[in-house]
């Protein structure tokens, strides 16, 4: 799924968590975790266990450029977290 589709995703479920599985530019697999709120999309930092202040979409699609997204969904459906 595009980064752009996410967003749009995130904006039609506003204030729910999108759990989504990426491969980072090396190849790795990551679990991250993103919601729309405030205007903006909200990164989930682990570790700092805190959301990100909200990020415009154009900034949000900078972050999100070298992710390679396997596997999106809402929080809470289909066993998610």
């Amino acid at each position: 799924m595009a980064p752009e589709a996410v967003i749009r995703y995130a904006r039609s479920n506003p204030g729910r968590v999108v759990a989504l599985r990426v491969l980072d530019f090396r190849g790795a697999q990551h679990h991250l975790a993103l919601k729309w709120e405030g205007g903006g999309v909200r990164f989930f930092v682990r570790p700092w266990g805190e959301w990100t202040e909200p990020q415009s979409e154009p900034r949000a699609l900078e972050v999100m450029r070298g992710w390679r997204i396997q596997e999106v969904r809402l929080e809470g459906e289909d066993g998610a977290r």
